[in-house]
């Protein structure tokens, strides 16, 4: 079993869920998705499965930068069973939440 782990900051979880289902994976279940606006993290864990991998997004919550900055972190572990079917899934997910400073 191929396991990573990422924490991602500053993006909407979402957002987070979108990228996962627009990387191959299924939406979770009506219960998780609320269009309306209600916190997501209410739902906390859901699983995104994929054909041969899937993806928990286990938590969310506020980092401090400094004491007036605070932004969101996300934690998602993807797992699959065989390292190529987990590789192009992660690689298409970082191109998804990179984010480019300027």
């Amino acid at each position: 079993m191929i396991e990573e782990t990422l924490e991602l900051r500053g993006i909407p979880l979402s957002h987070l869920v979108t990228y996962l289902i627009e990387c191959g994976g299924a939406p979770p279940g009506d219960a998780a998705v609320d269009r309306a606006g209600k916190a997501l993290s209410d739902t906390l864990p859901l699983t995104i499965r994929g054909e041969g991998w899937e993806a928990d997004v286990l938590r969310e919550e506020t980092v401090s930068i400094t004491s007036r900055f605070h932004v969101q972190a996300v934690f998602i572990r993807f797992r699959a069973e065989e390292e190529e079917r987990l590789a192009p899934v992660l690689k298409q997910f970082r191109v998804k939440v990179l984010r480019v400073g300027g």
